[in-house]
């Protein structure tokens, strides 16, 4: 190290805009944050992300990998991953949900620091207005006494992202560089130790140390694509399992269009029954009930090279339900599901209830035989990655990749095994707790 470290983070999406705030906090450090899309700034958010339409966010041009692709399902045709791209990542266009996981799950990584972690996390935790819920939102409610309004990451009703978090506070800071539209093609080694990163463009950028924090899907790319060779790189992949039903309104019933996509969440066990009150663009007149198994046993994903292309998007395999009691308790929970939109409230609002694009009713899935059927065709993911470089097999607790110098990862990649709840926040709370123990001195300096 020198007297003046420099660190190069990559990746400007939930983990990484923490990861530079925090470590540009002594001003005796220079970080350089680099990221592949566009950047983010106060006064400059483009319209769908300011707005409550998490919809309108997705669709906001380049801030989404447009080529990234993920077989969900063994046998399936990969279809569109949706993953963020530019300062803010997924932070910037996610459905806001706020949730913060199983402190049990927390416990048993041995992760005994987390209550102050929270207490460190700049992410706001906002519940809805009542007048904002969504008719789905209010039947949900209605029909399910454990059924509750979900936080969302917003202040005031406007989306707080975390490059507003945690980057525009330090943005006048001379020791930290936000350079978006910096694509990485690899990090580069002096023998087994990270001496910086080299851009698609062919530019350079020098370091005492190198964090990715590029995603569970571009991390691992970028250390295939870099030679690194420690054992586990791109394994273990997971997602939460989902599956939709697509709800039809009765004319006088369906809502009139943007507003909020989700303000309320069921979780029951390691099951989630969560609200679309509407699809956006066209498809007015419909929403979804989505249900997803937020327990998976199954890792037997992948993230390989397309190619030595750093531009070509990874090859990912998701290999959900490869465990057959995921299988289980995801048909557990379409059964769940469907009882519910039988329920009361949810007859009040809805025409019918749609189990695939080509309006095939529920009635067509009464056996065990037929939900799993229907399982293998149709289920997908939450947009929620992770393990592809996990604790105890590609890096230690302190996130250094094992066998190598001077190079971190910090993102969903990391987990031990995938959070019980949407990611963004144990996202955020894992960004806090790295970067604290490296501010601390929590990793051998020497190393």
């Amino acid at each position: 190290m020198t007297e003046r470290s420099v660190w190069v983070v990559v990746g400007a999406g939930s983990a990484g805009c923490v990861v530079a705030s925090r470590l540009s906090e002594d001003p005796e450090r220079t970080v350089v944050l680099v990221e592949a899309g566009p950047d983010l700034r106060p006064g400059e958010v483009p319209p769908g992300i300011a707005s409550t339409d998490a919809l309108a966010a997705v669709a906001v041009d380049g801030r989404t990998w447009p080529d990234l692709v993920a077989t969900r399902v063994a046998g399936s045709a990969p279809s569109r991953y949706l993953r963020g791209r530019g300062v803010g990542g997924s932070s910037a266009i996610n459905a806001l949900v706020a949730l913060r996981g199983s402190s049990a799950q927390y416990e048993r990584w041995g992760w005994d620091d987390i209550d102050d972690m929270w207490q460190q996390c700049r992410i706001p935790e906002e519940l809805a207005h009542p007048d904002e819920l969504g008719p789905i939102d209010r039947a949900l409610l209605s029909a399910e006494a454990d059924a509750a309004p979900v936080p969302l990451t917003r202040r005031a009703g406007r989306r707080v992202s975390s490059a507003e978090a945690y980057l525009w506070p330090a943005s006048d800071r001379p020791n930290l560089d936000v350079r978006a539209g910096s694509q990485v093609d690899r990090i580069q080694f002096v023998g087994r130790t990270a001496s910086g990163v080299r851009l698609v463009d062919g530019s350079e950028v020098g370091a005492d140390r190198v964090v990715l924090c590029a995603g569970a899907l571009h991390s691992p790319a970028i250390l295939l694509r870099s030679g690194v060779d420690t054992p586990g790189v791109g394994d273990g992949l997971q997602d939460h399992p989902s599956v939709p039903l697509t709800l039809r309104y009765r004319p006088d019933a369906a809502p009139a269009g943007g507003g909020l996509v989700t303000a309320t969440v069921l979780q029951r066990g390691d099951l989630q029954v969560l609200p679309m009150n509407h699809l956006g663009g066209d498809h007015t007149g419909h929403g979804l009930l989505l249900i997803a198994l937020m327990r998976p046993v199954g890792h037997s994903g992948t993230v390989r090279l397309a190619s030595e292309d750093p531009t070509a998007s990874p090859v990912v395999d998701f290999d959900l339900l490869s465990d057959p009691s995921d299988v289980e308790r995801l048909r557990a929970g379409v059964r769940l599901g469907l009882a519910i939109t039988r329920s009361d409230p949810f007859e009040e609002i809805l025409d019918d209830v749609l189990i695939d694009a080509v309006g095939t009713p529920t009635d067509a899935l009464t056996t065990d035989a037929e939900i799993d059927r229907w399982l293998s065709a149709v289920t997908g993911d939450y947009v929620h990655a992770t393990g592809t470089c996990a604790m105890g097999a590609v890096v230690d607790a302190d996130a250094a990749v094992v066998g190598y110098d001077g190079l971190h990862v910090c993102d969903a990649s990391v987990f031990p095994s995938i959070p019980d709840v949407n990611t963004h926040l144990p996202v955020t709370m894992l960004a806090e707790r790295l970067s604290t123990r490296w501010r601390t001195g929590g990793f051998d300096s020497t190393r």
